[in-house]
């Protein structure tokens, strides 16, 4: 591959890197992105009082961290206007992270965002963090240039003579393996000192790489100590790369001239240390008086949170797979992961790379290699990642903060060369040129993906219509809240439903006006016998669209999820009570003066049918139930008063679609019943117009018997007859005879004195 085309196509990545770094800080909401409102913050602590802030106990902020990177955005932006700022970041979502390890859109979003403060064309703070963002994204074109460079370095002394050839495409992977990273994009379209501290650690990995394969002089180690210096103002975990530029001024000079070279190195060593200090030190200083250590990483520790058991291995352990996942994407605050799929695919990935490098040196021991280069340089490179990933580990077991795979991109530089190498190792020589291209389109891929599948849907707006033309719920209502909207409908998903569901209910609401509150909107699901079984609270939109946003005349499908226990009775039908209330503060009342409507009812299904016990009946009633069994429960004599208690199974062959009641009748002849329990089945729980085919439903009465019911033997009837006319379902028996006053006849009862 000749230069000429190399150079194209890695401008070509940085251009495909722009246009996605901006559509990632676009669609991503201002102060979405961990901990960018308390960078912000610092931005704007340096513009308006012109000193560093400290860092106050019990206080989160980020005035523990160096301050290099919120210098140059106070340069930046000190022009910009401010005023905002509070009303953006006081509009907090309180029910956001609601099942933060679950994919989606369910309340995604930390603040409840007001389109008029935040959107194109940009003013006041949104003008601020926009600017920073774009800042920021320009330090990622460098730290991609600089994995390039430091690829074409390792990869070329692994390669040896034919590393000329191989290198610049194998480069190229590496660069776009990091241009295309969802995790890099994201925080590279951040406000946010990583991307400052991943392009210093970059460079200092470069010159590192630079005096392996090309001899330490004192200008290289002059550069280093510089960038060793600026480290040390931009973050901490640019120290994590450092005791690798210290071995790289150690290893080189002795392995030019042995013992000879330990003048060099104590030379350059110091040059580069001294200078670092020089640069950096007064910051190590500052923190010593302020906090009475160099880092303030104690007071920092005491302010975010301390394991409870600390140090806690076992669960630094347990993490380790939410490193590595954030390692690819796990945006906001960790809320908003992709789909388990694609981590396994990553981790697989990462695997067959793990592989290919232990293969690498396996061949390289035994002679066996392709190419004649060294593996001594990306031996001693690889430190960087091992001690990153080493203290990560070791501050994993005590603090409670959540460790992210973006710390360790401060070794991108040697990371990248190390994944390509290690797929690489699996193909033919002839082959390894392929290998860019397809690093590059998979990246890409999933880098689009994450924009418009996982990061862009966590903060859209619910649908919306024009008209209520444009929606046929699946049941019609017609609720109208006062200042707010109406409720014109809702459907219900999935059907069937069964216990351990998500039931998911989706509100059509019709605006009439828009309020300048934000209400929270409730629902409340009841099975049987009035048991809750769940509820949601949320902000309308899954916290997406709050009803101050909402706009006149627009129609809203608002679906709330409201996951169900897998032990609740079924079949069943379910209540839902919803409403609206402000948080910390009233209900709102509907045009009629409820707090709470009651909706429904919805049928829950039952996974397995019930079984029936007790005495066959198998009669027929209508076209589509069956009485099968009945079991009473009373033994022994019946006296005036008692109470006869059974139950009955009915089955349901076709939906009966229509609502029938029970009737039980003591009968002694051919007047009016002497005793009598009617009653929907169930004692209401379960309609008959919510039967389904397959339903068997265990049906339980029970007949209080007059105190002078005289003494003698009387006949127990049973049937179905309608609600709306009275008419009773034709009863047939199992030879297909109609019944006499299509009633069941289940037992003789005697009455004794």
């Amino acid at each position: 591959m000749n230069e000429r085309r190399v150079r194209w196509l890695l401008c070509l990545i940085v251009l495909l890197y722009l246009g996605l770094g901006v559509a990632y800080s676009v669609v991503n909401p201002l102060f979405e992105s961990p901990d960018e409102a308390l960078n912000y913050a610092n931005v704007r602590y340096l513009v308006e009082h012109r000193r560093l802030p400290v860092l106050q106990p019990g206080e989160p902020t980020k005035a523990h961290h160096p301050p290099l990177y919120y210098v140059l955005g106070a340069l930046l932006t000190f022009w910009v206007p401010n005023e905002h700022f509070d009303a953006i970041v006081e509009r907090v979502n309180p029910f956001w992270a609601y099942h933060l390890w679950e994919p989606g859109v369910d309340n995604k979003s930390l603040y409840l965002h007001d389109p008029t403060l935040e959107s194109f064309p940009y003013q006041d703070a949104a003008l601020g963090v926009h600017l920073i963002r774009w800042l920021s994204l320009l330090m990622g074109v460098g730290t991609v240039l600089l994995v390039y460079a430091t690829a074409r370095e390792v990869i070329a002394a692994v390669y040896g003579n034919r590393g000329s050839r191989l290198a610049p495409a194998l480069a190229l992977g590496a660069a776009a393996l990091v241009a295309f990273n969802p995790m890099f994009l994201y925080i590279s379209g951040s406000v946010h000192d990583d991307p400052l501290a991943n392009l210093v650690s970059a460079a200092m990995l470069y010159v590192a790489a630079r005096i392996l394969t090309r001899g330490a002089t004192t200008e290289r180690a002059v550069g280093l100590g510089v960038l060793m210096g600026l480290g040390i103002l931009t973050k901490l975990t640019c120290l994590l790369v450092m005791p690798t530029a210290g071995l790289v001024l150690l290893y080189r000079p002795l392995a030019d001239r042995g013992r000879a070279g330990w003048r060099k190195a104590v030379r350059l060593g110091g040059a580069a240390v001294g200078l670092a200090l020089l640069i950096g030190g007064w910051w190590f200083v500052r923190n010593w008086l302020l906090y009475g250590e160099p880092t303030a990483m104690v007071r920092q520790t005491g302010v975010w949170g301390v394991r409870e058991n600390a140090p806690d291995i076992a669960a630094a352990v347990r993490e380790l797979g939410f490193l590595y996942n954030s390692l690819w994407g796990i945006f906001g605050y960790g809320q908003i992961p992709f789909p388990r799929p694609v981590y396994d695919l990553a981790r697989l990935v990462g695997l067959v790379a793990l592989g290919g490098l232990v293969l690498l040196g396996v061949r390289h021991r035994s002679g066996r290699s392709a190419h004649n280069g060294s593996l001594v340089v990306l031996g001693v490179l690889a430190t960087a990642p091992a001690v990153a990933l080493a203290v990560n580990f070791a501050r994993m077991t005590i603090s409670a903060a959540a460790d992210f795979g973006r710390y360790l991109f401060v070794t991108l530089a040697v990371l990248a060369p190390l994944y390509v190498l290690g797929l690489a190792e699996w193909f033919s020589l002839r082959r390894r040129a392929a290998l860019p291209a397809a690093v590059a389109l998979g990246t890409a891929a999933l880098a689009i993906y994450g924009l418009v599948g996982v990061l862009a849907p966590a903060y859209a707006p619910p649908p919306r219509y024009a008209s209520p033309d444009d929606v046929a719920p699946q049941y019609p209502a017609d609720v109208a809240y006062p200042g707010l909207a109406r409720l014109i409908g809702y459907d219900v998903a999935p059907a069937p439903l069964y216990p351990g569901d998500v039931l998911r209910v989706t509100f059509y609401w019709e605006v009439l006006d828009q309020p300048d509150e934000d209400y929270v909107f409730f629902v409340q699901v009841f099975g049987r016998g009035g048991v809750k079984l769940g509820g949601r609270d949320t902000h309308p939109g899954l916290g997406r669209y709050p009803t101050s946003r909402w706009r006149p005349g627009e129609v809203i499908a608002d679906t709330v999820p409201v996951p169900l226990p897998e032990g609740a009775a079924a079949p069943t039908a379910l209540r839902l009570d919803v409403g609206f209330y402000l948080f910390d503060g009233p209900r709102l009342a509907t045009e009629d003066g409820r707090e709470t409507v009651s909706l429904g009812p919805v049928r829950l299904a039952a996974r397995e049918p019930t079984s029936p016990v007790g005495i066959p009946l198998n009669v027929r009633l209508g076209e589509g139930v069956r009485l099968v069994t009945w079991k009473p429960t009373w033994s022994g004599p019946v006296h005036p008063g008692d109470t006869l208690r059974f139950t009955l199974y009915w089955a349901c062959d076709a939906p009966p679609g229509r609502s029938f009641n029970v009737f039980v009748h003591l009968a002694g002849g051919e007047g009016p019943p002497l005793a009598q329990g009617d009653g929907p089945p169930m004692g209401g729980d379960y309609p008959t117009h919510l039967w389904d085919v397959g339903d068997v439903v265990a049906d339980p009465r029970e007949v209080v018997l007059p105190a002078d019911l005289p003494p003698g033997r009387y006949e127990l009837l049973v049937g179905l007859y309608s609600l709306e006319t009275g008419e009773r379902l034709p009863a047939f028996d199992a030879q297909g005879t109609r019944l006499p006053n299509d009633a069941v006849p289940l037992s003789d009862v005697e009455i004794k004195p």
